[in-house]
């Protein structure tokens, strides 16, 4: 069975949504939850509840919340044990401010215990896997660990740039990446191009594939994805849904993707697929996402009424 190995971060997340329109330097009523996260964590939840053969390899703190998230993976399914324990930095941390839309207006993550991957480990790893395998990265990783992967791996890279401060680190590694996700704020960051129509989403989607990606999927949030392939672009749009927690829904679109290409489903369906998956999952609560399933994916999918425009 083909193994999906992703790379990235495993952290804690606080999340607070405002009953209201948000103050700026004001305390705001509002609901606050705390949850196992991380952008690595989150792609390797939704591959694994889709029934991927997953790797999960990351740095986990050697205290109290590492340990309750490791064994959570583990409890899920996850293949941990290329994931090492790191003493003297504690869990890394993601913090969400969220508005009463559901949208997140502002965030701060404490990635530090990443940089403690080990190069020679990583390396191994890497070397370890299949051609018909597939890496999964996020870019909380170092750029010295990123460096790492694309030079040692002999399967498919795919990569969420997670934020514009960090999608920058792979400019200079694009030709190395299979698959792309960054949202239009990252791609703006990289390639200069301001997304406000179709024919400015259709020239940054071609910046990218000009620049050495195979497959790239800009995220517009709830005006669905721009997909780019083999020269195609287009657009492919979905009827407004509710939103319960807006956070985790890119990382779910990636995880999805990833997991149908895998076996060996064309780009459409996997791409139809994978924004029923990011749909589904942001409708539901934290706890709620993790009875994800490849049913209720399929079952959602005629009812967002999936659109593809051609640009």
């Amino acid at each position: 069975m083909k193994e999906i190995c992703v790379i990235g971060g495993a952290n804690i997340d606080i999340c607070g949504i405002s009953d209201k329109p948000l103050v700026d330097y004001d305390s705001n009523p509002g609901k606050i939850s705390l949850s196992f996260g991380g952008v690595g964590r989150n792609i390797a939840e939704i591959c694994t509840l889709l029934k991927g053969n997953v790797r999960f390899v990351t740095c986990f703190a050697d205290d109290d919340f590492g340990r309750m998230i490791r064994e959570d993976c583990i409890a899920l399914g996850m293949d941990c044990h290329d994931a090492v324990m790191i003493r003297g930095l504690p869990t890394s941390m993601y913090l969400a401010i969220m508005d009463d839309a559901g949208d997140m207006r502002m965030a701060m993550s404490d990635m530090r215990l990443l940089a403690k991957m080990d190069m020679s480990h990583l390396t191994r790893v890497v070397q370890l896997l299949d051609h018909d395998d597939m890496i999964i990265v996020d870019a909380n990783l170092e750029e010295e660990a990123l460096h790492c992967i694309t030079q040692n791996a002999r399967c498919p890279i795919a990569v969420d740039p997670v934020s514009t401060a960090k999608a920058v680190k792979f400019i200079d590694l694009l030709d190395q990446i299979t698959i792309f996700k960054p949202n239009r704020f990252e791609a703006e960051a990289m390639n200069g191009i301001a997304i406000k129509d179709e024919i400015s989403g259709a020239e940054s989607v071609r910046w990218f594939m000009e620049h050495g990606v195979k497959e790239v999927l800009i995220s517009l949030a709830e005006h669905g994805v721009l997909f780019g392939r083999n020269g195609r672009i287009s657009r492919f749009h979905h009827r407004h849904i509710h939103v319960e927690n807006a956070t985790g829904g890119g990382d779910a679109l990636i995880g999805a993707y990833v997991k149908m290409r895998t076996d060996g489903y064309e780009p459409d369906e996997a791409i139809r697929f994978a924004l029923s998956a990011a749909a589904t999952e942001i409708a539901l609560d934290k706890m709620e996402r993790r009875t994800l399933n490849s049913e209720a994916i399929k079952a959602n999918m005629n009812d967002l009424n999936i659109e593809e425009s051609i640009l």
